[in-house]
């Protein structure tokens, strides 16, 4: 896809997460729509360790609320980020 970004199927394959379900994180905002050229999707590297980041979290049995809570926590946040894992454990 050149300079622009990565498709959907490559960002499947550097993530191990399927495409029905980045379609699926799309859909209920976890992952920000990404831009388009034509036909398809364009990811920049904010998308794959943001896709990571859910993959882990749900790897670790985070629900996709918790895990939308934990996105939104702002960069100074550990606290509340250790709050929220600590209630999950």
């Amino acid at each position: 896809m050149g300079n622009g970004g990565i498709a959907i199927g490559e960002l499947s394959r550097r993530t191990g997460c399927n495409i029905e379900t980045i379609r699926y994180y799309e859909r209920i905002g976890l992952l920000p729509t990404p831009a388009r050229r034509g036909r398809y999707r364009l990811y920049g590297a904010e998308d794959v360790g943001r896709l990571a980041f859910v993959r882990r979290a749900r790897e670790l049995g985070f629900t996709l609320d918790e895990v939308r809570a934990l996105l939104g926590l702002g960069a100074g946040a550990c606290a509340e980020a250790r709050d929220l894992a600590a209630a999950h454990l």
